[in-house]
């Protein structure tokens, strides 16, 4: 068994829509994956990640209500684009994120229903936004 990571699940919903209050954060379960995969593939490791659910379909169709995705919290900076869990207020929220200039950050939803908004990095991580990790994987239940 040492060559598997024990990666926990909480019983947290991130919103793929307009945001998903955080009431507690409960492990409810684990999924196993190989500690190589994770080195290798991923670039982490596992003590580096958990996993949550998502919910609402604003990033439809990459993720979708009821999908789990993995959660690398040390990457909380969004150096690069890429999907990312973020907070909002009180609002738990998973979106593609995109560096601008001027420190300035794109918050877009895959589904063109919603809209994309910008924010400035120099106020709003300080007051309503936290960058909590990037998205390095998702599974689905078919």
């Amino acid at each position: 068994m040492e060559t598997f990571a024990h990666i926990p699940l909480f019983d947290v919903k991130a919103s793929a829509g307009n945001g998903y209050v955080i009431h507690e954060e409960e492990e409810t379960d684990a999924l196993i994956f190989k500690k190589e995969w994770i080195y290798n593939e991923l670039h982490s490791s596992p003590a580096n990640l958990y996993l949550i659910y998502v919910e609402g379909e604003s990033m439809e169709p990459a993720l979708r209500p009821g999908d789990v995705i993995l959660v690398d919290h040390t990457d909380n900076v969004a150096k690069r684009d890429g999907i990312y869990v973020i907070r909002m207020g009180e609002s738990l929220l998973v979106k593609r994120l995109q560096r601008l200039p001027s420190q300035r950050l794109k918050v877009t939803s895959d589904n063109p229903a919603y809209e994309p908004f910008e924010i400035s990095l120099d106020f709003d991580l300080q007051n309503e936004l936290s960058i909590i990790g990037r998205v390095v994987w998702s599974g689905r239940r078919h």
